[in-house]
């Protein structure tokens, strides 16, 4: 059973997710449809950490990702490394809680359009699972709007 996480007391923050977190899926569904899709693939990784200061990031990338054809980002082909972008998304910074609600306050990121904005996420848990829902956001294939879902596993 999926329970939100218990938010009561203003000034403190909840007990739980601060941890690490290791992803076992990533799934969007298109919301007019229905349909669903795997952004970066069935095989999917990637690491969520929240710390009890209140900091937080967030690692996802397609599995299986060549490597780079020069042996570095830097010397890599642009094509290899507009792949190797699109392939994943990082971001760090703060988080707070509203109700329901973790609210990410992004301080850097692979996207430059989410520097110092928010990224609104819908938290439950259920035992060792953290499911993570976003509103409508684009995604890959099309960058239509999808709502996502983010399944992540307690490591730490």
């Amino acid at each position: 059973m999926n329970t939100p996480i218990d938010q009561s007391g203003a000034s403190s923050l909840p007990a739980l997710p601060v941890g690490v977190w290791k992803l076992v899926s990533y799934t969007t569904q298109d919301p007019e449809s229905g349909e669903m899709f795997h952004p970066f693939g069935p095989g999917a990784t990637g690491y969520l950490t929240y710390t009890a200061g209140g900091h937080m990031s967030a690692i996802l990338q397609a599995g299986e990702r060549p490597r780079f054809s020069a042996g570095n980002r830097i010397n890599a082909p642009e094509a290899e490394r507009a792949r190797a972008f699109s392939s994943s998304t990082t971001y760090a910074g703060r988080y707070t809680w509203q109700g329901d609600q973790v609210i990410h306050h992004v301080e850097v990121s692979s996207n430059p359009d989410w520097v110092g904005g928010d990224q609104l996420r819908f938290p439950s848990v259920d035992g060792k699972r953290l499911t993570i829902t976003t509103p409508p956001l684009p995604t890959r294939p099309d960058g239509k709007l999808r709502v996502s879902t983010l399944v992540w596993e307690r490591v730490e």
